[in-house]
C-alpha cells in the first residue's frame, strides 16, 4: 500500500511541478488535467451514491460541472453562472414533461451533488488566476495545494509511526475514519504550518502571520475536508471512491482536502487584500 501510495504521490508532484515550473506551457496543462480530474470527482461521488440507491444523473452531473471549470478557469465566471441556470432551467423543463417525481427525486439528489462539491471546486480552480499582492499566476494556487496536501502528508506520517507505540495513537473519528488520530491531526497542522514558514521566508507578497494563519486554517479545513469525504463514502459503503491514482484512489480521494478549502482560500486572499 505504501509502495503504491509513494508512486501516486510522485506522479502528483510530476504533475504540480509540470504546471508551476514549464513556463509558458504550465498553463496549458492546466487548463487540461484541473477541470477533468474536478469533474472526475464529482462524477465520483455522484456515482458513489447512483450506486448506493440513490438516484442521479452522475455523466451529466460530471459533464455540466467539466464545463463550468473550463470557463471558470478562464475567467468566464459569468458564463459559468449562465451555463448553471440554463440546466437548471432545462432540468425543470423536463420534470413537467414525464415522470414527474422521479424525475425530480434526481434532479434534487444531482443537484445536492454539484452544491456539494462546485463551490468548493470553481474556487480551487480560479486559485489559478489570482494574482493578489502581486504574485505571478499560479503562486497561490502552489501556496493552496503545499498547504492543503501537507496536512494529508503529516497526518498519514504521524498516524502511522504513532500506531506503532505502546497502545497506538488517540482515534479522533472511528465512526467516520477508523485511521484518523489526533496525532495525525496535530503532525498535519505542523506540516502544514511548515509549508507556511518556507513561503514566509522565501517570498515577501504576504505578511508572516498571513502565511501562518492561513496554513493553519487550510490545515484545519483539509482534515475536516477530508473527513466530509469519509462520511459519503462510509453512508454509500465503499473504501475508495476510484482508482485513477495508485495508493490513493480516486480524483475525489485526492481533491478531498479542497471540499473546504476551496471555499475558504478566497476568504484568505481577500483578508490579504485588506492589510495590503
Amino acid at each position: 500500500m505504501l509502495k503504491f501510495r509513494i508512486i501516486g504521490f510522485i506522479l502528483l508532484i510530476s504533475l504540480l511541478s509540470g504546471i508551476f515550473f514549464w513556463r509558458p506551457y504550465g498553463w496549458y496543462l492546466f487548463l487540461a488535467a484541473a477541470p477533468l480530474m474536478a469533474a472526475l470527482a464529482v462524477y465520483e461521488c455522484a456515482k458513489m451514491l447512483h450506486d448506493s440507491g440513490r438516484k442521479n444523473f452522475p455523466a451529466v452531473v460530471a459533464e455540466l460541472f467539466y464545463i463550468t471549470a473550463m470557463l471558470t478557469i478562464l475567467n468566464q465566471f459569468t458564463t459559468a453562472v449562465i451555463v448553471c441556470g440554463a440546466a437548471a432551467g432545462i432540468g425543470g423543463g423536463v420534470i413537467l414533461l414525464k415522470k414527474k417525481d422521479e424525475l425530480l427525486e434526481r434532479v434534487l439528489v444531482s443537484g445536492g451533488v454539484f452544491m456539494l462539491l462546485a463551490p468548493a471546486m470553481l474556487g480551487f480552480l480560479s486559485s489559478y488566476n489570482c494574482t493578489a499582492g502581486g504574485v505571478p499566476a499560479g503562486t497561490w494556487l502552489l501556496f493552496l495545494c503545499l498547504a492543503t496536501k501537507a496536512t494529508d502528508t503529516g497526518g498519514y506520517i504521524f498516524g502511522m509511526l504513532t500506531s506503532k507505540l505502546p497502545g497506538g495513537n488517540h482515534k479522533l473519528a472511528p465512526s467516520l475514519s477508523p485511521k484518523k488520530s489526533w496525532e495525525g491531526l496535530a503532525g498535519g497542522i505542523v506540516l502544514s504550518l511548515t509549508v507556511g514558514t518556507v513561503f514566509a521566508l522565501l517570498t515577501s507578497y504576504a505578511p508572516s502571520w498571513w502565511y501562518l494563519t492561513a496554513a493553519a486554517v487550510l490545515s484545519l479545513g483539509s482534515f475536516f475536508g477530508d473527513l466530509a469525504e469519509s462520511a459519503v463514502k462510509r453512508m454509500c459503503d465503499v473504501k475508495d471512491s476510484g482508482h485513477w491514482v495508485p495508493g490513493m484512489g480516486g480524483a475525489f480521494d485526492v481533491l478531498d482536502s479542497f471540499i473546504f478549502n476551496g471555499i475558504v482560500f478566497p476568504v484568505l486572499i481577500v483578508l490579504l487584500e485588506m492589510v495590503l
